[in-house]
């Protein structure tokens, strides 16, 4: 039922999320804690008797933060005398609940708590995961991966240290995503209380639910050997991060700004993050949960649907048209041995980048996207056999390639089987393109370490091109800003691909949705006939990502609009008004 959602892509609506405390009592741990430090207020939420009990509560997200300190402060924290490091495991039960959806909409084994067991290393006050890739592991209905967290002391714990880090839970076969947040009590030589996992959002138009409670926890500590790199891995990416400033400040900085014009059509509670970048400065928004503003923000992953077309699809292309002049004229049926038939014999790479392989049943807005046909032989599937035969083989020819474009995920996951067979043939067997053409990418862009991690075939292991990446909010905005300022400049990518995306032109092939075209795994919005920025030319265009549930990014010459969101809410016209009127009203170049 959820890839049937998934399909329909115009679906616009919204869930609130109705929070609330829930307590399922267990069998009680008679390990008491001694009186808290007079100096200290005594924690209140997941404190020492708590998680050293069997109970089942959920908590504010301050209960995930050193005591008496709100969301917003991060200076403070009481050094932490016990040093974590080695491998974390956490199994067990919690308490399900569903908030939303129905059960037909989740997938099977939707209680059970997915593997967990990850290393962890501890440098200065953090809690760092050795492998954050957000890929999925394992074979359940869901895997789970680890952000980078805290940890510290307080007077009340006893003498242990504390530590917090965010998770993500991510559905199998699909891009859902669930935020989470967990907290423990530990010391070096490997005692443990038990874990607090609490769900506190999530990325999914079709359903939401909780798991909240206390689980069993085993700590091996032993040393890690990895531990130096991870740390200046990690110190790298948070250097690259972009400078940040509340969205609130934008009208401070921009007199004139009217804040009502941006994230209008969005709930707080389904933002799940939103940004305007400015002069260098990301001006953000969208870390509200259903328990309290999310403690560890910029660690926050989300399922990025459709993004995953530009940010693999795009990158993938021009990275490769880069470094090997031409590789975009290929034709696909010489790299995809499934698409061996007719109906491929002048198709290229570009051609499905561009969507306009001119092989289709409908020409008609998504409704190839949305039918039975693709659902049942494609989005359910999990194995390359099945989703390249169907991507193949599935849609007749109707007009020559490159006359119209027409909304298909599978023209984008042929060009990353494409890409893949291309590299090998070029340096390797062992050599992939998601894993040595884009990670470096990523690298030099610098984003973090959880867009490593992707869905892949089960049988070939090959990277989804389509969708099912996930990403922080710096990420997303980060790639945005590197094709427009970077794109060229940075030597990574083909500058004759880059130039067409940011061109102001009419360009791009027809796609049958009113104000829009697609090309270069982009859409192109015409905010000449839609905004202010007609000023700029009445057939005046603008490069957009676009992914299901409304996540949208416009890049304009000097601002980037974000907005990330799970309602299906798509409102963005008063933004780019406001934008224009108040903080540039530079025009997109005409190249």
């Amino acid at each position: 039922m959820n890839n049937l959602k998934l399909a329909i892509t115009s679906v616009l609506c919204s869930f609130i999320l109705l929070s609330c405390q829930f307590v399922k009592e267990k069998n009680v741990s008679k390990h008491l804690s001694i009186e808290a430090e007079k100096t200290e207020i005594p924690r209140i939420e997941a404190n020492f008797d708590y998680l050293f009990s069997e109970f089942d509560k959920a908590f504010s997200t301050t209960a995930f933060l050193p005591n008496n300190l709100d969301n917003n402060s991060s200076t403070n924290f009481k050094k932490a005398s016990h040093v974590f490091e080695g491998r974390l495991t956490i199994s067990g039960k919690p308490t399900f609940k569903q908030n939303y959806g129905t059960i037909g909409d989740l997938p099977k084994g939707y209680e059970q708590w997915p593997e967990f067991s990850y290393e962890f290393i501890q440098d200065a006050g953090r809690l760092i995961p050795v492998n954050r890739g957000h890929g999925f592991i394992g074979k359940g209905a869901w895997s789970i991966t680890a952000g980078v967290g805290s940890v510290w002391d307080e007077a009340s714990d006893n003498g242990y240290s504390r530590a917090a880090f965010p998770y993500t839970i991510k559905e199998n076969n699909a891009n859902c995503e669930v935020n989470g947040l967990a907290t423990f009590l530990f010391k070096s030589d490997g005692t443990i209380s038990n874990v607090q996992v609490q769900n506190v959002a999530e990325t999914c138009l079709f359903y939401g639910f909780e798991f909240y409670g206390t689980m069993s926890a085993q700590y091996s500590a032993y040393p890690i050997d990895k531990k130096q790199q991870a740390i200046q891995e990690r110190d790298k990416e948070e250097a690259a991060r972009i400078p940040t400033k509340p969205l609130s400040s934008l009208a401070i900085d921009f007199p004139g700004v009217n804040l009502a014009n941006y994230g209008y059509a969005i709930a707080p509670e389904s933002l799940n993050g939103y940004s305007i970048l400015v002069n260098g400065i990301n001006y953000v928004d969208g870390c509200t949960t259903r328990y309290g503003t999310h403690p560890y923000c910029t660690e926050k992953t989300i399922g990025i649907y459709s993004f995953t077309k530009t940010i693999h699809g795009f990158l993938v292309v021009a990275a490769l048209e880069k470094k090997y002049p031409g590789f975009k004229k290929q034709l696909i049926k010489d790299l995809v041995p499934e698409c061996s038939d007719t109906r491929w014999n002048n198709v290229t790479i570009e051609h499905a980048l561009d969507m306009a392989t001119g092989n289709y049943q409908s020409a008609s807005f998504s409704k190839d996207e949305g039918s039975a046909a693709i659902i049942e032989n494609y989005f359910i599937p999990t194995t390359r056999a099945k989703r390249a035969d169907f991507a193949c083989n599935g849609w007749p020819q109707q007009v020559p390639p490159g006359t119209y474009s027409v909304y298909h995920t599978t023209d984008t996951e042929l060009l990353g089987y494409a890409a893949t067979q291309f590299i090998k043939d070029k340096e390797g067997k062992n050599v992939e393109a998601f894993n040595d053409i884009l990670i470096p990418l990523y690298n030099q862009i610098g984003l973090s370490h959880y867009i490593r991690g992707t869905q892949r075939t089960t049988d070939t292991n090959e990277a989804w091109a389509g969708y099912g990446l996930s990403a922080t909010l710096n990420d997303v905005v980060r790639v945005a800003q590197y094709i427009r300022d970077e794109g060229i400049s940075g030597g990574m990518l083909d500058a004759t691909m880059v130039n067409e995306v940011l061109s102001g032109n009419n360009s791009g092939l027809p796609s049958n949705a009113s104000n829009l075209n697609y090309d270069n795994g982009f859409w192109r919005l015409h905010v000449g006939a839609l905004t202010d920025m007609s000023a700029c030319g009445s057939t005046t265009q603008a490069p957009m990502l676009s992914g299901f549930g409304g996540h949208t990014s416009l890049i304009l010459p000097k601002v980037i609009i974000t907005q990330m969101t799970d309602s299906g809410a798509l409102g963005i016209t008063r933004t780019i008004n406001d934008v224009f009127n108040h903080i540039n009203n530079e025009c997109p170049s005409y190249l």
